[in-house]
């Protein structure tokens, strides 16, 4: 088995190409959603984050992901804080899902800061989505219906691609169709194909 890191900058595509290598036949684990799932559901990390980040952060036991993302955003040591509750949830999950799936031959893990946060040493291959700044930004404001600023604060707290590059076994640019996306993805899964 192999298992294969998928990242890029926020807005780069990574849940696009991620679909298109479920329609491959590829399993893929989304560690971000993942991450507010657990921040939901796991009593332990629920009751660290309160003791951190105060009550008001859980509304009805449900997260408050943009009252979270506005004081992690404005303070690097919260952020920091933040990823050292959440990361080793994410990988003991993530380790149990590879168990659960470990009779398929090619197994990705999707992670925004897959390279920031080190997880990206437990995988076999790194794939990196990049795309240039503008289209990331524009894909973002449209998606989450965010301003410029929040958006420029979170492609700050992200190592650029330039940075990625050298981690990565193979780069995919997404910065045309969908077609030509789903083609370069498809060439990406043989050329690991091949490998194993």
């Amino acid at each position: 088995m192999v298992k294969v890191g998928l990242t890029g900058g926020i807005g780069s595509g990574k849940t696009t190409v991620s679909n298109f290598l479920l329609d491959y036949g590829i399993p893929v684990y989304n560690s971000d959603s993942k991450g507010k799932t657990l921040m939901n559901t796991n009593l332990e990390l629920k009751n660290n984050i309160v003791s951190i980040f105060g009550e008001r952060v859980y509304d009805n036991g449900i997260l408050n992901t943009n009252l979270l993302s506005s004081i992690v955003f404005n303070d690097s040591t919260k952020i920091e804080q933040l990823n050292n509750l959440v990361h080793p949830k994410v990988a003991q999950d993530f380790n149990q899902w590879v168990g659960k799936n470990n009779n398929k031959p090619i197994l990705v893990k999707e992670a925004a800061i897959l390279i920031e946060s080190g997880a990206y040493l437990n995988m076999d291959k790194i794939i990196l989505v990049v795309s240039e700044k503008s289209t990331r930004i524009n894909r973002v404001s449209k998606r989450d219906n965010s301003d410029l600023d929040s958006i420029e604060k979170r492609i700050n707290h992200q190592l650029t691609d330039n940075e990625k590059i050298k981690y990565a076994d193979y780069i995919i640019e997404n910065n045309s169709s969908l077609e030509h996306l789903k083609l370069e993805v498809l060439k990406v899964v043989n050329k690991i194909r091949e490998v194993n």
